[in-house]
């Protein structure tokens, strides 16, 4: 790390925490859903009373996400041999496991619930009802798994992010800039505005995020990751999350507003700016999507099944615990070798443009040895 204290990291750099980031993000979002299921309200979610009801744990974890993303996704561009394989790199790392988890979702977990009255009973899907929707990641029944919505949204911002990439503004900076000034700008203008965002309806606030990743990579050899910025900008959120400006001076709380910017530098900061130990418990993050993908329907069952005997963290470490025996699962016997699939189909590499970060001198030769 000291050797590279930015974001513009030599090919195969494995110094980091964003394994350890994504495993601590999805532990943060299966706790909030705790929260939302056990006692039916988000407003017992630790984040709510912090932040006068701005952020949960879930909402703040998911925008961390997809300013990861965005910055991974451009990476995986950048390091990609053209668009075939860049989307057959996304479609191995995502779709398998997608896939599974629906068919557990609607086949085991949502007749088992409806079954005990712990959801309305849903009618049997047809294959074409199904697998149709997966298609864009999507999946109709977000009663029994509420988590996935999201999904649709990063399978949109993949191929933006491909056309970006293709059209060669990725390199040269200064359009994925404008880019993202014109989509913050309008989730300015719809959060100011009160436009109502429900589930479906949340491009402004999740393009931002992913876009500011993907502003973070284009600009990754000029942003450094300094202690100082890392402490302005957790004490900026810090700021606008006590609400910093007032009612009568200010009738916003604009923390949403703020997270892309100084938001995605913390994220970033936290994950390319580790201690040796964060690089190390970097496995864990092998784990993350399985349990983004089967903690949901998970926690359904456990609270439907022992409610009278569990409070809003215990049904979280037992959801938890499952969830991660269903993740790793996941991982060996799906994820890990359709991954394996997608990279023997790959063809002849492209050239990539040379990477922004100096490599460390060579030692000079010893002149006049005995």
């Amino acid at each position: 790390m000291k050797d590279h204290p930015g974001l513009d990291r030599p090919p195969g750099d494995r110094d980091n925490a964003v394994g350890l980031a994504r495993f601590v993000l999805s532990s943060m979002v299966v706790l909030s859903h705790s929260f939302h299921l056990f006692v039916r309200s988000l407003q017992d979610d630790p984040l709510v009373g912090l932040t006068h009801g701005q952020y949960t744990l879930g909402r703040v974890a998911v925008d961390a996400f997809f300013v990861l993303s965005g910055f991974l996704v451009a990476r995986s561009w950048a390091g990609s041999r053209g668009l075939g394989d860049f989307l057959v790199r996304r479609a191995t790392r995502i779709y398998p496991g997608f896939l599974v988890a629906v068919l557990f979702t609607s086949l085991v977990a949502a007749p088992w619930l409806a079954a005990r009255g712990g959801m309305p009973r849903p009618v049997v899907p047809s294959w074409a009802e199904l697998l149709l929707p997966a298609l864009v990641l999507s999946y109709p029944e977000l009663a029994a798994n509420g988590s996935v919505w999201v999904l649709s949204y990063d399978f949109y911002y993949y191929l933006l992010l491909a056309a970006i990439g293709w059209s060669g503004l990725l390199a040269r900076r200064w359009p994925v800039l404008a880019i993202w000034a014109a989509s913050w700008g309008v989730y300015a203008y719809w959060f100011t505005s009160g436009v109502e965002m429900g589930m479906y309806n949340q491009h402004p606030r999740l393009l931002t995020c992913f876009l500011s990743g993907a502003v973070a990579f284009a600009f990754r050899g000029v942003i450094p990751l300094r202690w100082p910025l890392f402490v302005a900008s957790i004490l900026v959120l810090g700021l606008f999350a006590a609400g910093w400006l007032p009612y009568r001076v200010w009738p916003y709380r604009v923390m949403s507003l703020v997270f892309p910017i100084v938001g995605a530098y913390a994220t970033l900061f936290i994950c390319f700016r580790p201690g040796a130990i964060a690089g190390k418990l970097g496995k864990l993050g092998d784990c993350s999507y399985g349990l983004f993908l089967y903690a949901y329907p998970i926690q359904l069952i456990v609270v439907t099944a022992y409610r009278p005997k569990l409070t809003p963290y215990t049904h979280f470490l037992i959801s938890w615990g499952l969830a991660i025996v269903a993740a790793r699962l996941s991982m060996r016997l799906i994820e890990r070798p359709a991954m394996k699939l997608g990279r023997r189909e790959r063809t002849k590499p492209r050239e990539v443009p040379a990477p922004h970060f100096r490599p460390a001198a060579e030692p000079a030769a010893v002149v006049g040895g005995g």
